[in-house]
């Protein structure tokens, strides 16, 4: 595997160029031990529950747990017909 030069890494400031980098190192290497922890450790860092995925609309951060909760809520709401027809919700405006 080549090696980019330090210099050049450092620089490195946008996501394309780093997404580029990352590509070049994965095509560039047949050693299944690498790939296999780069794959684990990817898995692992987008894969946690308390990272901020979103915000509320008051800019609370929003964790991809959370968000999954307040789905599954509103899909129960509507399940026991808790739900506003379009017309009410226009009356209330």
């Amino acid at each position: 595997m080549k090696t980019l030069s330090l210099l050049k890494v450092v620089r490195m400031n946008s996501i394309a160029e780093i997404k580029s980098t990352l590509h070049y190192y994965i095509a560039e290497t047949d050693d299944v031990k690498v790939l296999s922890k780069l794959q684990k450790y990817v898995k692992g860092l987008l894969d946690k529950e308390d990272k901020v995925i979103a915000y509320t609309s008051s800019g609370k951060p929003l964790t991809q747990l959370a968000y999954k909760k307040d789905i599954d809520a509103a899909i129960a709401e509507a399940d026991r017909g808790e739900v506003i027809s379009q017309a009410d919700m226009e009356k209330g405006l």
